[in-house]
């Protein structure tokens, strides 16, 4: 039965992320952690009737608790939003639409992208604590021995609150700036140091700012905390590396649109067809909320996946899907000879984006590095039709040769229900089975 859904192994093999696991906070200090009072009074200078509130999961337990108490402080209903269709760290436009929402109240961790202004969002980050003795300590061990270096200290969101005290912390060190991710503004030819965990983010903000001479993180969170220096992982551009060739391999692609949020999904996706088509490649495109191996089955004729999502999803490194994923900016290098490697980024808001094409593309004889064989592509002007007609003389049938995508579905063996229209005969509606399906009036025990 695994071919009609998902494999019974991968929910008893799945590995949980317990590192945040849901736990109320304390009565006293909720108005404080989720700064009730700057949430009353961005919804009252704004005037906002139809407010939601989105948590992720592992803070749904404080939720009643937060709604309540500012249900009776504003005197309106606000609404309470699970974690969202896609990733929690991007806020859900689409179920605020759901009670016409006009205002979203994020609360927990967001990422790095830029959100489209679809619905008014306030932010309020996680509040993690730093034992500011041992990080100054340990930040003096780091860097007392190059009193001359500049060193920019960079806050994640769960320690943005405590901006003013890190600033208070190094008053005596004029070469030390403290400034919040979320900030976007970045001295690159200072020293980073990043206060938050070696997670995707670190690794996107890295990809983002490649000129950094150096970066070294620090996570409060560790049993031992250390300043220690941020290493890429290496094994990440190499599977991008083998990926772009499978790109160039390919034939049909699924444009999967897991992201409605993201400022320029649209642009990405008007690209990726374009360079797609310049290419002679044939495409889909699917949207089905959060991608799944079972959803994703669905497509079996699809070569690769091109997923237009959040830079902080981790879906690109799953090796449980029948087909590997690859970004828009794969697409790009694969498929632009005017692309540069160096730049590969996670981010929908790169700057490669807004560069334009070039419509002629010119396809010469290239080596596969993966299977060894001359690669050429000709006549891709005449494949780019939407069919062509070729008649056999020897016995006068015709071949018809669909070049679009939707011609797979057509040679499908397992089409579904059947309509077969004009095929049934017709007959009046009849009385059925009455009772439950326990037991039928018509069933004898």
């Amino acid at each position: 039965m695994d071919q009609f859904s998902s494999n019974p192994s991968v929910a008893l093999e799945k590995t949980v992320d317990s590192s945040k696991t849901p736990t109320a906070t304390n009565s006293a200090d909720i108005d404080r952690v989720y700064e009730l009072d700057r949430c009353i009074e961005w919804i009252k200078t704004n005037e906002y009737k139809n407010v939601c509130l989105q948590f992720p999961d592992y803070l749904l337990s404080d939720s009643s608790e937060i709604a309540f108490r500012l249900q009776k402080r504003l005197g309106q209903v606000v609404y309470i939003m699970g974690d969202s269709a896609y990733e929690s760290c991007c806020v859900d436009y689409i179920t605020a639409r759901h009670v016409n929402a006009d205002a979203i109240i994020h609360f927990g961790p967001r990422c790095l992208s830029t959100w489209t202004n679809l619905i008014p969002c306030l932010c309020i980050y996680d509040k993690n604590p730093i034992d500011t003795d041992l990080f100054k300590n340990l930040f003096t061990k780091k860097f007392n021995d190059n009193e001359n270096i500049k060193i920019d200290i960079i806050l994640d969101t769960p320690y943005i609150h405590l901006n003013d005290v890190v600033v208070e912390l190094f008053s005596d060190n004029i070469n030390v700036t403290v400034n919040s991710i979320d900030a976007n503004r970045f001295n690159v030819e200072t020293t980073l140091l990043y206060i938050g965990k070696n997670d995707r983010k670190l690794l996107n903000f890295r990809l983002k700012h490649k000129n950094i001479p150096n970066l070294y993180y620090y996570d409060p969170q560790e049993n031992d905390p250390l300043i220690k220096n941020y290493e890429e992982n290496s094994m990440i551009l190499k599977r991008r590396r083998y990926l772009v060739e499978k790109i160039k391999e390919s034939e049909t692609f699924a444009i999967v649109i897991a992201t409605v949020v993201i400022e320029n999904y649209m642009k990405a996706m008007e690209r990726i067809k374009e360079l797609l088509k310049l290419n002679g490649k044939k495409y889909y495109i699917i949207s089905v909320g959060r991608p799944t191996v079972a959803k994703l089955a669905n497509f079996p004729e699809m070569d690769m996946y091109i997923l237009i999502c959040c830079s902080m999803s981790d879906i690109f490194e799953s090796r449980d899907f029948y087909k590997p994923f690859v970004t828009p900016f794969d697409i790009e290098i694969a498929l632009n000879p005017k692309a540069v490697p160096s730049d590969f980024s996670y981010d929908l808001n790169a700057d490669y984006l807004e560069e334009d094409l070039d419509k002629t593309i010119e396809h010469k004889p290239d080596v596969s590095l993966i299977t060894g064989n001359l690669r050429y592509k000709e006549n891709l002007e005449d494949n780019s039709g939407s069919s062509k007609e070729i008649a056999l003389r020897s016995d006068g049938t015709v071949a018809v040769s669909d070049k679009s995508g939707a011609g797979f579905f057509a040679t499908r063996s397992f089409k579904g229900l059947e309509q077969k229209l004009g095929q049934t005969q017709v007959k009046l509606a009849t009385d059925g089975r009455k009772g439950i399906p326990q037991q039928y009036e018509n069933e004898l025990y």
